[in-house]
């Protein structure tokens, strides 16, 4: 076989090699990150309900069904796994706010919408009859993992707020200075409304839970414009 084809023939079972090993290498990728979903799942709901202090890493390991080695090659810790969870709650509060912040809205009805959805979430966590019990129920039982979960939230969600104000800068009603005082003081906003609406409390203003998110997002909107005021759902 002349020199060339020899080296043709080298080249190609190479590359065949090396996609074999890609293939045989994302498959295994895959499969770890499945296990470890699964990990972190299991871990929710035993926090859930055992609470972290009487969760240990073979109740982990046994309810998984995965040997105990399997945890901890994942998992050094029990307190690694908690963080873990804690991230995966966070990103499970953002998932829908993703949603909204991607949708073809004009900003400033992108705007209303981020907020509305957010006490859609909060209404997800407080509400028993939902089928997120594991998270409502790590929030409920300790107010430090609720602080620790909803801090990491809110960092995700600064990100998406800010540019959504950024565009509403080009919408000639907003007066931009406003804009700037909302993103110093949104956060704390959001913590103290947040708090409120998990205990109940818009029902002493003689409100259900839409109304009570409508005029939420309306006096943030109402604001921010420069002369016109938006009608209060009230």
């Amino acid at each position: 076989m002349p020199p060339t084809k020899i080296l043709a023939h080298f080249a190609s079972q190479t590359k065949k090699s090396i996609n074999f090993a890609l293939i045989y290498d994302n498959s295994s990728i895959e499969m770890a990150n499945r296990t470890r979903e699964k990990l972190i799942d299991v871990a929710r709901h035993l926090f859930a309900r055992k609470g972290i202090e009487n969760t240990t890493m073979v109740d982990i390991a046994n309810a998984s069904e995965k040997g105990r080695r399997t945890v901890y090659t994942y998992f050094k810790s029990k307190s690694a796994i908690y963080d873990a969870v804690i991230e995966s709650e966070s990103e499970r509060m953002v998932e829908r706010l993703r949603k909204v912040y991607s949708l073809d809205l004009p900003p400033v009805e992108k705007l209303r919408q981020f907020v509305v959805i957010r006490f859609e979430i909060l209404k997800m966590i407080s509400d028993t009859a939902t089928p997120s019990e594991p998270l409502r129920s790590l929030f409920s039982t300790n107010s430090k993992r609720y602080e620790k979960i909803t801090q990491l939230a809110l960092e995700k969600e600064k990100i998406m707020l800010n540019s959504i104000l950024r565009q509403c800068m080009d919408n000639p009603d907003i007066d931009r200075r406003q804009l700037a005082r909302l993103k110093v003081v949104m956060p704390l906003l959001q913590q103290g409304v947040d708090i409120s609406f998990m205990r109940n409390n818009y029902r002493d203003l003689g409100v259900d839970e839409a109304s009570f998110s409508n005029v939420v997002a309306d006096f943030i909107l109402n604001g921010l414009r420069k002369h016109s005021a938006i009608n209060s759902s009230i």
